[in-house]
């Protein structure tokens, strides 16, 4: 029974139709014996033979035949009836990142692809619904995940996308492209955002290769904001990012409540882990270990920090660099790699084969339409027959009297 699924979307309303039975009924049980009316002389009425002036089994053909579809539509109304649109690709269709101007856009179009500028051209925002530019551009919009459900689309399987360089945020997921697509891309100054830094607090001693890290850091990430604080001093998830702890053990319960409010504990092996907590490795070295805390992470190193083993690298800035940003899911999200339109080689291609040519759609608007008309019809028709009259003799039935 798929192909019931196929064509109805709620297909467990069918059962009304047999409700059609109900008017045949109506009109079977008012066959009742007619009005009757005595007239005097009724001789010529009475020529005609009582054959001829027998009923119709059914009355009004044409007003049960109404309601038999009036019952109908009511009932596909309720098993909401489907159809299916073969969708061919469109040519000379644009995707226009909603970042770029609608001026800006028709000129690059105009200057760069005049071979599009016809009749029948199309320039739509890129975005889910894919409306015109004529329209306000759609705000907030994640083109990485927009172009992958586009890609399935089998109207745009030959658009031509209009992005701008170096300013499309990356995703962790895989970017699905169609093979057919053509990429453009328009240079506009500072589209690529800064990277966003976080704000690092120490409490406690500082290792002795804190200031050689801090300096490196300095210089390949200025503006980097750097705080010490004082055992006493409470540390707050609102002003600080990351806190490194070098205190002794147990944990404060500030430095506690700050991981639980979102931010990253960073310890040595000096401090123990609690039992509730379930640490997992960052890395295949083991080295380090983290869990989550609240809304924040305890990131724990299994060794002392304090030993030459642990900071006689030459990586070491960049390799706690990695471990510590690794942790840090928001610093993750906002510093998302950025791609152009010169760069989406490495984009899984939809294949034709994986791409649905059949749009489906619901009929129910028509069905709507059609079913005021035929209650119009059948009120018209239903008060324009009166109701029947038997006429009788009154002469005869003076005479019976």
């Amino acid at each position: 029974m798929l192909w019931i699924n196929n064509l109805f979307q709620s297909p467990q309303w069918l059962w009304l139709f047999t409700a059609l039975i109900i008017p045949i009924a109506i009109h079977l049980l008012r066959r009742s014996n007619p009005q009757q009316i005595s007239f005097a002389a009724l001789q010529w009425v009475q020529r005609y033979s009582q054959s001829r002036a027998r009923r119709p089994i059914v009355d009004n053909k044409w007003l049960l035949l109404l309601r038999l579809l009036i019952v109908a539509l009511l009932a596909s109304l309720l098993a909401q009836p489907l159809i299916k649109r073969e969708i061919y690709p469109q040519e000379g269709v644009i995707l226009v990142d909603p970042r770029i101007g609608a001026g800006e856009a028709n000129k690059f179009i105009h200057n760069s692809l005049p071979q599009l500028v016809g009749e029948g051209y199309k320039v739509l925002w890129l975005s889910p619904e894919t409306p015109s530019v004529t329209s306000p551009p759609p705000q907030n919009v994640d083109l990485w995940k927009t172009l992958s459900a586009l890609s399935r689309r089998a109207d745009l399987r030959r658009a031509h996308i209009l992005l701008i360089n170096n300013g499309v945020p990356a995703s962790h997921q895989a970017l699905r492209v169609s093979p057919h697509w053509q990429w453009h891309g328009l240079d506009k100054t500072s589209t690529a955002p800064s990277p966003v830094l976080p704000s690092i607090a120490l409490m406690g001693k500082a290792p002795s290769w804190w200031a050689p890290v801090l300096e490196d850091w300095h210089n390949n990430m200025p503006g980097l904001s750097v705080q010490t604080l004082k055992r006493e001093e409470t540390p707050s998830a609102e002003k600080a990012d990351w806190l490194i702890y070098t205190g002794p053990a147990p944990l404060p319960h500030a430095v506690l409540e700050f991981v639980s409010d979102g931010g990253l504990l960073i310890t040595d092996n000096s401090i123990p882990p609690t039992d509730n907590l379930n640490f997992v490795a960052v890395d295949n070295s083991q080295s380090a270990q983290a869990a989550s805390m609240g809304r924040g992470s305890w990131l724990r190193y299994e060794s002392d920090w304090y030993s030459e083993a642990f900071y006689r690298r030459a990586d070491l800035p960049e390799r706690l660099w990695l471990h510590w940003s690794g942790q840090d899911w928001a610093l993750q999200h906002q510093n998302r790699g950025h791609w152009s339109a010169n760069k989406v080689v490495a984009g899984l291609p939809v294949e034709d084969s994986e791409v649905e040519n059949r749009r489906i759609e619901q009929l129910q608007p028509w069905l709507i339409i059609a079913l005021l008309l035929l209650l119009a019809f059948e009120r018209l028709i239903a008060l324009s027959h009166p109701p029947a009259i038997m006429a009788i003799d009154s002469n005869r039935e003076a005479d019976h009297a």
